[in-house]
């Protein structure tokens, strides 16, 4: 591969993990602030999040529906992206060096 072709990579992979890190934590933060759900703003970014964390959503079955919560669900995705963009940028890194 050529050098040039991969560093545009780990910046649109960078791009695109920080824009998903960005919607996820806004999330995290709306729920743990218990943001009104009638709100548009609202249900538009949980609908637009809620198929990042729907596989995780077993982590969250003994939360509250309602109120302030800590939505495990949506950290755990954030941990797992951060650490599935530092591996990928480490080896397309290593990649580039050869």
């Amino acid at each position: 591969m050529n050098r040039d072709t991969i560093v545009r990579m780990r910046e649109g992979i960078a791009l695109i993990s920080g824009a998903i890190c960005g919607l996820l934590t806004a999330r995290l933060v709306l729920k743990t602030l218990a943001a009104r759900p009638d709100s548009l703003a609202v249900i538009w970014l949980y609908n637009l999040s809620n198929p990042l964390v729907a596989p995780l959503s077993i982590l969250d079955r003994e939360q509250p529906r309602f109120g302030a919560i800590l939505e495990l669900s949506t950290l755990a995705m954030l941990l797992i992206l951060i650490s599935l963009t530092a591996l990928s940028w480490v080896w397309l890194g290593r990649i580039a060096q050869r």
